[in-house]
C-alpha cells in the first residue's frame, strides 16, 4: 500500500531572493535528501514527491507534477515562510530551510501518496516560479561568519545551496542520467539470452567538482527466442561382429548411429558412414595354389609406321591360388618388337663434281635418291617433310692446291643461308681430301646444297677418292 510520506522541503524546492523555484528531479531514490538534480516547472506545474513501499523498502520520485485537480478540495496546510519554519505535531508539517524575499504563503497538498508545494499568492499567475538567473547566497545567512566558525565551505554539496557564491561554487554541476538508450538486439539467436542497454551522465555531465551520477550505466534483461536446432552426433563404434566365414577371408563389420543426440529441428545430420569392415583370416578351408591361364592375343603395334612393340596378357586364373595358396610365378605380360611401313623414307648417295656458277656443287652421279629429295642438276636437297636429318660431304684436291667447303642450308625461298659446317684441307705431295659431316633441324621445303671454296680445276675425282654427298632423314617430326 502506498502512502504519503513528508520530507524536508529544502529537498523539494529551493527559493533564491529573486523568487523563483527549482524541484528537485529523482528517480527511485531511498533518500531524498541525496537528490543533487534539479528542474524548472512550466506554466501550470508544481514541484511533488511520490512516496512508494513494498515491504520495509521505501522509494521515492521526486520532479515537476503538472496540476490537475483543485486545491480546496484537497487536505492542505497554509504555511506562512518569512522564516524557517519548525515541525509541529501535525504530520504534514516539515523541517525546511526555505529562504524568501517578503512574506509568502505555501499551500502544502497530500493526494494518493503524492505531496505538492503551490504558491497560494498566485504570483505567478499559474502557481509557479521562475528560476533564478543568479548565483546568491541565502539572505538569512551570514556565510562568511558560519564558515568561519563552522567552515561551511568544506561541505561543498551543501554549501552549494545555502552560499554557493561565498564558496565559489556558482559553477558547480551535479551530474545527471541521460535517458536509456535502445535495448540491444538479443545476444543469441536461439534459446536464451541477453539485451543491454546503457546511459551516460552527461544531462548535465559534472562538472567543476559537481557530483557524478549514482546508480549502474548499464542494465540487462533476459530474452528468449525459438529452441535452436540439434545437430546429430555419432555414437561410439559397436564391437567388430564375428568373421564373416568360418575358413579362408572375410569380413568383420561394426557400425554406429546419429543418435548422440539424434537431429531435431532442422539440424544437421551426421557426416560419415554409420558401417565399417575389416578383412578377417581364418583356418584355410583347403590349400590351392594358382595357375597361369592361356596367353591372351597380340595387342596391335603400339606405332602405325616404323618399329615399335605389341603386348600379350596372362592371368592367374586356372585356378585362382587359395588364400593360404601359392601365387603364379613370371610376368603377367610379354612384349615383341614389330616393325610396319616405314613412315617416310628419305635418303640419297651421289658423288662426282660440277661446280656451278654460284660456286655450288652438283654432284652428278647418283647411286639412289630414296624419296626423290635430292636434285643433281642444281645440287640441292629440298626437305619433303618436318624432321631431324643427318649429311655428309667429301672434296679431294690435287697436291698443292687448297681444299675447303661448307655444307649450307637456306629457307624454302633461298633468301638467305646458313653454315652448318665448315672443313679445309691442303697437301703438297699428294692428293688430300677432307669430310664434314652435319645433323639439322629442317622445315618443309627448306633446303641443303655444299658450297665449296675455290675452283672445280683443284678437285680431284679418281677411283680411289671421290666427291660425295649424303644425307638422310633421321626423325619425321
Amino acid at each position: 500500500m502506498s502512502k504519503g510520506v513528508w520530507i524536508p522541503l529544502a529537498a523539494l524546492c529551493m527559493f533564491r531572493v529573486s523568487e523563483c523555484l527549482e524541484c528537485f528531479s529523482c528517480q527511485n531514490i531511498a533518500d531524498p535528501d541525496e537528490c543533487r538534480n534539479t528542474s524548472q516547472c512550466s506554466s501550470g506545474q508544481s514541484c511533488s514527491l511520490q512516496t512508494s513501499q513494498a515491504g520495509s523498502d521505501l522509494r521515492f520520485n521526486m520532479g515537476v507534477n503538472t496540476i490537475s485537480y483543485a486545491v480546496p478540495s484537497l487536505l492542505a496546510h497554509t504555511v506562512s515562510l518569512d522564516a524557517p519554519f519548525r515541525p509541529d505535531s501535525s504530520p504534514h508539517v516539515m523541517n525546511a530551510a526555505v529562504q524568501t524575499a517578503a512574506m509568502r504563503t505555501f499551500v502544502l497538498i497530500e493526494n494518493k501518496g503524492e505531496s505538492i508545494f503551490l504558491d497560494s499568492t498566485l504570483r505567478c499567475a499559474n502557481m509557479c516560479h521562475i528560476a533564478a538567473s543568479e548565483c546568491t547566497d541565502d539572505e538569512k545567512l551570514d556565510c562568511a561568519f558560519m564558515h568561519s566558525i563552522f567552515n561551511v565551505c568544506a561541505d561543498i554539496h551543501h554549501a552549494k545551496i545555502t552560499c554557493p557564491k561565498f564558496c565559489g561554487l556558482c559553477q558547480l554541476v551535479d551530474g545527471n542520467w541521460a535517458a536509456w538508450a535502445n535495448w540491444s538486439s538479443c545476444s543469441v539467436t536461439c534459446e536464451d539470452g541477453k539485451q543491454t542497454r546503457t546511459r551516460t551522465c552527461t544531462n548535465p555531465q559534472p562538472s567543476n567538482g559537481g557530483l557524478n551520477c549514482t546508480g549502474p550505466a548499464s542494465d540487462t534483461k533476459l530474452c528468449t527466442k525459438q529452441l535452436c536446432p540439434v545437430h546429430g552426433n555419432w555414437t561410439e563404434w559397436s564391437t567388430w561382429s564375428g568373421c564373416s566365414v568360418t575358413c579362408d577371408v572375410g569380413l568383420r563389420k561394426r557400425t554406429r548411429s546419429c543418435t548422440n543426440p539424434k537431429p531435431d529441428r532442422s539440424g544437421d545430420f551426421c557426416v560419415g558412414e554409420s558401417s565399417e569392415y575389416t578383412v578377417c583370416l581364418t583356418d584355410p578351408c583347403s590349400t590351392r595354389n594358382g595357375g597361369w591361364s592361356s596367353w591372351g592375343s597380340w595387342q596391335s603395334c603400339s606405332v602405325t609406321c616404323g618399329g615399335g612393340l605389341k603386348l600379350r596378357s596372362r592371368t592367374c586364373t586356372s585356378p585362382s591360388p587359395s588364400a593360404y595358396g601359392k601365387a603364379c610365378e613370371g610376368n603377367f605380360e610379354a612384349f615383341a618388337v614389330c616393325v610396319n611401313t616405314p613412315c617416310y623414307a628419305v635418303a640419297f648417295n651421289a658423288h662426282g663434281h660440277n661446280v656451278l656458277s654460284n660456286f655450288v656443287n652438283a654432284f652428278p652421279t647418283v647411286i639412289f635418291n630414296e624419296g626423290n629429295a635430292y636434285h643433281a642438276s642444281s645440287g640441292h636437297f629440298t626437305a619433303p617433310v618436318d624432321g631431324l636429318y643427318y649429311f655428309t660431304a667429301q672434296f679431294c684436291c690435287i697436291p698443292q692446291q687448297e681444299c675447303g667447303f661448307f655444307i649450307e642450308k637456306s629457307n624454302a625461298s633461298i633468301s638467305s643461308s646458313t653454315h652448318l659446317t665448315a672443313t679445309f684441307e691442303h697437301h703438297t705431295t699428294d692428293v688430300a681430301c677432307t669430310s664434314a659431316s652435319t645433323s639439322v633441324k629442317l622445315n618443309r621445303n627448306e633446303h641443303v646444297w655444299v658450297l665449296i671454296q675455290g675452283t672445280s680445276s683443284y678437285l680431284y675425282d679418281g677411283y680411289n677418292g671421290w666427291n660425295t654427298f649424303t644425307g638422310t632423314l633421321i626423325q619425321e617430326l
